[in-house]
């Protein structure tokens, strides 16, 4: 007996599927419930940026005008070569903190050494020949009572054959000798004396090389002493031109010295930025570095200042010697106070508004910025506007909106007053 099952099949599947889709059907809408339900759950400021605020107070604040200062010295000189000559060595390199006698640069002596000794040997040469100008002068002074003699003889020997011709007692040819014999002496005595009366000229044309050569000599001297280059007082070198191996020309720069002593900070400023100081001398501020503040007071200012600017010149109030000179800061200097609210930096948008938050949503609240201030680290905008008793957002959010959500975490502290 054959059974057929595919007639009996086909309505079985059929029953089952209708069957399945009605239970996915009769299901449905408690699943849709549920979900709805666990929607109604969701937190509205998950996705709202976490942010910073503050309550700015309404209160009298200096403002600041920020500077660029220049760190300078009073006391600058450049180190000049006495001589042209190689240089040997270098001892310092910028930076570097010397005391007075220190060895700054080495200049090679070989050539002024020489120099030396050829002026010490024409020194002695002039001093041989003014020694023996004066043993000369001295022999003719013993000689000139003789010559004086000599001549005293010859002139009687003259006189006395003179005499003898007159008598025809001698021949011409004698007298003519003897007359010869007191030329000759007289010339000799003529000459003697002239020697003597030359030599107080001499001399003095000796002494004159002396004294010529003698400061030549010492003017080498020291150009010796000065191949070995030294500093003048305590300084800091700034700027070192040469270095060892090279050579340099009498007059040409080897360095510049600074006096760490007398440091000063030099900034230009327009003259109307000053317009609320009543006195230049009450100005102070103080100098941004990376690790902090240094404070400063106003020293003096410049009288020759172009038209419409000033420079004015800062020194810092502890003496700070670590700083770079020739260097740039930012300095801030105190104007004088003004009422308005302090707020960071971060928390002004365009320099016209800021956004306060209410209900954890962004308002935009429009503000005039009447000033800033640097301090602890921080740059603060001094506004005026209507912000008391709110609270204003600190975080630099850059989608900031008006009716953005956000999520409140902390409040920042508020800017000091002025004193």
């Amino acid at each position: 007996m054959v059974i057929r099952w595919k007639p009996v099949i086909f309505p079985v599947l059929v029953v089952l599927i209708g069957v399945g889709v009605g239970g996915w059907m009769v299901s449905r809408p408690a699943s849709s419930l549920a979900f709805a339900e666990e929607n109604l759950d969701v937190d509205p400021l998950a996705d709202a940026p976490t942010v910073q605020t503050l309550t700015p107070i309404n209160d009298r604040y200096a403002p600041q005008l920020q500077l660029y200062s220049q760190l300078q010295s009073r006391q600058q000189v450049v180190v000049s070569s006495p001589v042209g000559a190689d240089i040997e060595a270098v001892s310092v390199r910028e930076g570097s903190v010397v005391e007075a006698g220190d060895v700054l640069v080495q200049l090679d002596p070989t050539a002024l050494q020489r120099q030396v000794d050829q002026l010490n040997a024409r020194l002695l040469d002039v001093q041989a020949r003014r020694a023996s100008e004066q043993t000369q002068h001295e022999n003719n002074l013993r000689a000139l009572d003789v010559e004086e003699q000599l001549v005293a003889i010859a002139q009687r020997s003259v006189d006395r054959i003179q005499n003898l011709q007159s008598q025809n007692l001698t021949s011409a040819a004698e007298l003519e000798n003897a007359e010869r014999t007191l030329q000759t002496q007289l010339l000799s005595l003529n000459n003697r004396q002239a020697a003597i009366e030359r030599f107080p000229l001499t001399d003095q044309q000796y002494q004159a090389q002396l004294i010529e050569l003698n400061s030549q000599l010492d003017t080498a001297k020291e150009q010796l002493a000065d191949a070995t280059v030294r500093a003048a007082f305590a300084a800091e070198v700034s700027q070192v031109q040469v270095q060892a191996g090279g050579s340099v020309s009498a007059g040409a720069p080897l360095l510049t010295l600074v006096n760490t002593e007398q440091q000063e900070l030099v900034a230009w400023v327009s003259a109307n930025a000053l317009e609320s100081v009543e006195s230049l001398s009450d100005l102070s501020g103080q100098l941004q570095l990376g690790n902090g503040a240094l404070p400063v007071r106003f020293s003096h200012a410049d009288p020759a200042a172009s038209a419409g600017s000033l420079r004015l010149y800062f020194e810092t109030v502890s003496g700070e010697r670590s700083l770079v000179l020739n260097r740039y800061y930012r300095m801030w200097v105190d104007l004088p106070a003004t009422q308005a609210f302090a707020v960071p930096e971060s928390s002004v948008y365009s320099n016209r508004f800021v956004y306060t938050v209410a209900d954890n949503r962004l308002q935009r609240q429009s503000v005039t910025v009447v000033g800033e201030r640097y301090q602890d680290g921080q740059l603060w905008r001094l506004v005026q506007g209507d912000l008391q008793d709110t609270t204003v957002l600190v975080t630099r959010l850059q989608n900031a909106a008006q009716g953005l959500a956000v999520r409140t975490a902390g409040v920042s502290g508020s800017l000091a007053a002025a004193e």
